[in-house]
């Protein structure tokens, strides 16, 4: 059984996604620290009006030393201002009213927990592409350690032999740890696809929403299936 980890990003970028397709059970990360700067947790890039990218971000209220299941939004408006900008740039696109149809009524619930408006968001996107993990939140896990170790518990808890790590989590774990527990370590690097973004310039690197405005259902083309995970790298 392979395991995929991530905190509940806003949402959030294809690469987030490609990971979930190759695993078997994908675990939420919301127990862990949030960070007082700039995070994607909370912000999330569309398509510009020009051939570029900009931010949309949830306005939260953030404290040293709170966990992202701790985080609360603020401003009770941000949400229309948020469909608004969606509809100004994609409104036009393919399968605007499709997606637009499951997204809208999330952010109308006006959900105070940041945590949990990003779940939902994650968790229709996730139904529409036909993604179908097993999902589970760390918090309801009770993992003990940190960084690396923390990981490990959290396979070792869920009875995982493989967890599925993205390319930027090589500047922190230790192959060797994995191996010592048994687990084997896939490093996934995600080709960034090109897909057609309205006769526009591509601009990489935005939210999953850009792909599923612009391409529907296959959408889940520009995603990997089990058959490309990686070897392991500590085998």
């Amino acid at each position: 059984m392979n395991i995929a980890i991530h905190q509940p990003n806003y949402i959030p970028w294809c690469g987030f996604f490609a990971k979930m397709a190759l695993c078997d059970t994908f675990v939420f990360l919301d127990d862990a620290e949030m960070s007082t700067g700039p995070s994607y947790v909370y912000r999330a890039k569309i398509r510009g009006h020009h051939d570029d990218a900009m931010w949309l971000s949830v306005p939260n209220h953030r404290q040293l030393g709170q966990t992202i299941d701790q985080i609360e939004v603020v401003n009770s408006t941000w949400w229309r201002d948020h469909l608004n900008m969606l509809r100004a740039v994609y409104g036009k696109a393919p399968y605007f009213k499709e997606i637009f149809s499951f997204i809208e009524p999330i952010y109308r619930s006006k959900e105070k927990v940041l945590m949990n408006l990003n779940i939902q968001l994650i968790l229709s996107i996730a139904n529409y592409l036909g993604l179908k993990p097993e999902f589970k939140r760390s918090s309801d896990i009770h993992p003990a350690g940190f960084s690396d170790d923390r990981l490990i518990s959290i396979a070792n808890i869920l009875g995982a032999s493989g967890y599925i790590s993205g390319k930027g989590g090589q500047k922190y774990q230790d192959p060797n740890k994995f191996a010592a527990a048994g687990i084997h370590l896939h490093v996934y690097t995600y080709p960034s696809p090109v897909y057609a973004q309205a006769n526009q310039p591509f601009v990489a690197g935005l939210s999953v929403l850009d792909a599923l405005f612009h391409l529907g259902k296959d959408a889940v083309s520009v995603l990997p299936d089990k058959s490309q995970l990686p070897m392991p790298i500590n085998d």
